[in-house]
């Protein structure tokens, strides 16, 4: 799955910043204007509108997996609960490895379905 990186900014300001969506089809330009627009749409009282500056395709080898690495010397025990404490080093998303699974289960700030791939930066 393709992904695009938008330059948005506020109306009116010079302050840009950039967010990366997974793209599923069609043109990404009128996707990410159309994600613009349906945001304005629904602007609260005191919100200002935005406008989209730049619309970039990603390479498909910026999409990979997260490269874990243990936080902890030892493992952790509270109570029943045995989990590591894990890091990515290339993006620095947390969570925690339970007992001997292989899996890694992300922590709460990271469950964002944004964060199931490494972006390769923090």
């Amino acid at each position: 799955m393709p992904r695009i990186e938008i330059e948005v900014r506020q109306v009116g300001s010079m302050s840009t910043w950039k967010e990366k969506y997974d793209f599923h089809e069609g043109d990404p330009q009128a996707w990410a204007q159309a994600m613009i627009d349906r945001f304005n749409s629904k602007l609260r009282p005191g919100e200002n509108p935005r406008e989209l500056v730049d619309v970039e395709v990603l390479p498909e080898e910026s999409i990979v997996e997260h490269l874990w690495e243990k936080q902890n010397t030892i493992t952790i025990i509270r109570g029943a609960h045995i989990y590591d404490k894990m890091r990515c080093e290339r993006c620095g998303v947390t969570g925690k490895r339970h007992g001997l699974s292989s899996g890694i289960k992300r922590d709460s700030e990271y469950r964002a379905k944004k964060y199931e791939k490494c972006t390769g930066h923090v």
